[in-house]
C-alpha cells in the first residue's frame, strides 16, 4: 500500500544557550536523527519513548511546524518542507494537530464556536450558514451539548477542552492527524473516553494518526504499528502486537517491563538502569549503552543500524536482536 505519509532521514537540532561569536563552542541537541517511518491511510502509528527523547519534536515536523534542515516529510508524494505557494494550504488543510495541553492550545479569549469555524473560514469551506450546521455537527461529534458553542475554554474540564481541541483538528476535515500526548493531562477515568473518541473518529472517518505517547496502555489500545524512539533514533518498529508480545531491543524490553500489570502477583522484570543521558551528550555508539545489561564493546564503538531480522515487518537497532531476554 502506497504510504500517506513517509519521513525520510529526519534530522533536527536545536542551539543551545545564546549566540556565540565562536562557532565551535557553540553548543547543540540533536533532537532528532535520522528517523524514518512511513504511515499508512486508516493507519495509527505510535511514537512511543522516555520524555526528551525527541518525539514531541518529530510530530511537530511531521505536522509541518518545524522545517528540518535535513531529511523529508512527503504527503501523498509531496515534500511539505519545499511545496509551492499554491500547494501549502491543501497540505497544511489535510495534516492537523492536538496538543499536549488543551487548555493552553485553545484561545481563551474565542468562544467554542469561534474557534471552530475559524479553520473553515480559513480555509473557505461554505456560507456562513453552512459553517453554522458544519460546526454544530462537530460539537456533537465528540460528545457535547450544542450549548457548548457559546461558551469559552475555561468553563470547561480537561477532558471537555481536549475534545474541543479535536473538533478543531476534524473541522478542515483532515486525512492525518498528529496527536501529541493527547491523554496526558486528563484525569485517568476521562482518558478512556478521549481514547475511545479518538478510535472511533478513525473508524467512521478513516483518518491516520501518528499517536505520541509515554503511555503504553493507550498504545496497546489505539496502535496498529509502534516506533521506540530513544534520544532522538528509532531503536525498534514493529506491528502493535508483535512488539508487546516480542520486544527485540532492550530498551523496549524495559519499557514494557516497567507497565503495572493486575492480577499477576510478583513478576520477574527486567528495569531500565540509570538515567536518560543529555542530549549535549550523547553516548558513543549505541547510545543505549550505558544502561543495557546485554552492552559489549561493539555497542560503545559501533552503532546498530535500524533494520530488519528475522521478520521483516520488525525493524531493530539492536547489536543483539535476536537475544529475546537480557542477560
Amino acid at each position: 500500500m502506497t504510504a500517506l505519509l513517509s519521513v525520510k532521514e529526519l534530522t533536527i537540532s536545536f542551539p543551545v544557550g545564546g549566540v556565540s561569536l565562536l562557532p565551535r563552542r557553540r553548543r547543540v541537541i540533536q533532537a532528532v536523527q535520522d528517523v524514518s517511518f512511513d504511515i499508512a491511510p486508516g493507519e495509527t502509528l505510535a511514537l512511543v519513548g522516555e520524555s526528551g527523547c525527541g518525539k514531541t519534536t518529530a510530530g511537530r515536523a511531521t505536522a509541518g511546524l518545524y522545517k528540518a534542515p535535513k531529511g523529508t516529510v512527503s504527503f501523498r508524494g509531496q515534500d511539505i518542507f519545499n511545496l509551492p505557494r499554491a500547494s501549502r494550504k491543501p497540505v497544511r488543510r489535510a495534516i492537523q494537530m492536538v496538543f499536549q495541553d488543551p487548555f493552553s492550545s485553545l484561545d481563551p479569549r474565542m468562544t467554542v464556536f469561534e474557534i471552530l469555524s475559524e479553520p473553515l473560514k480559513i480555509n473557505r469551506m461554505g456560507s456562513a450558514r453552512e459553517i453554522r450546521e458544519r460546526v454544530q455537527d462537530l460539537i456533537g461529534q465528540v460528545g457535547l451539548p450544542a450549548d457548548s458553542l457559546n461558551r469559552y475554554p475555561h468553563e470547561f474540564s480537561g477532558g471537555q477542552r481536549q475534545r474541543i481541541a479535536i473538533a478543531r483538528a476534524l473541522a478542515p476535515e483532515p486525512e492525518l492527524i498528529v496527536a501529541d500526548e493527547p491523554l496526558s493531562a486528563l484525569d485517568v477515568s476521562v482518558q478512556s473516553q478521549v481514547l475511545n473518541l479518538l478510535g472511533a473518529l478513525k473508524r467512521e472517518r478513516g483518518l491516520s494518526y501518528l499517536f505520541i505517547s509515554h503511555d503504553l496502555a493507550a498504545v496497546h489500545h489505539i496502535a496498529d504499528r509502534v516506533a521506540v524512539m530513544y534520544l532522538g533514533r528509532l531503536v525498534e518498529i514493529a506491528g502493535r502486537d508483535a512488539l508487546f508480545a516480542n520486544p527485540r531491543h532492550p530498551y523496549t524490553q524495559g519499557l514494557l517491563a516497567a507497565v503495572p500489570r493486575i492480577g499477576q502477583g510478583r513478576r520477574k522484570r527486567t528495569l531500565i538502569a540509570g538515567d536518560l543521558p543529555s542530549p549535549l551528550a550523547v553516548p558513543s555508539g549505541c547510545a543505549f549503552h550505558p544502561r543495557c545489561p546485554l552492552a559489549q564493546e561493539i555497542c560503545r564503538r559501533e552503532r546498530p543500524e535500524l533494520k530488519t531480522h528475522s521478520d521483516v515487518a520488525h525493524l531493530t537497532a539492536c547489536h543483539f536482536a535476536e537475544r529475546k531476554e537480557a542477560a
